[in-house]
């Protein structure tokens, strides 16, 4: 029935009007299947803060002005 009404709301439209429905429809169709696929890997993983603790080390000079933009 609303393959139907598809077709019956193209009839007269220009090749251009054509091909905007055609790129929306494509892009309603790759938005399910990502909408799908998210819903089925179930909610997204939440991020974990400090797995890089204990990794990472900033300099004790690291706010000082660098000498090579010293005149």
């Amino acid at each position: 029935m609303a393959l139907d009404l598809i077709v019956q709301e193209a009839e007269g439209m220009s090749d251009e009007a054509l091909m905007k429905v055609l790129r929306y429809m494509q892009l309603i169709k790759i938005e399910s299947i990502r909408n799908a696929a998210e819903a089925e890997q179930g909610k997204k993983k939440k991020r974990t803060g400090g797995i890089y603790h204990g990794q990472i080390h900033i300099a004790d000079d690291f706010d000082a002005t660098l000498s090579d933009f010293c005149f």
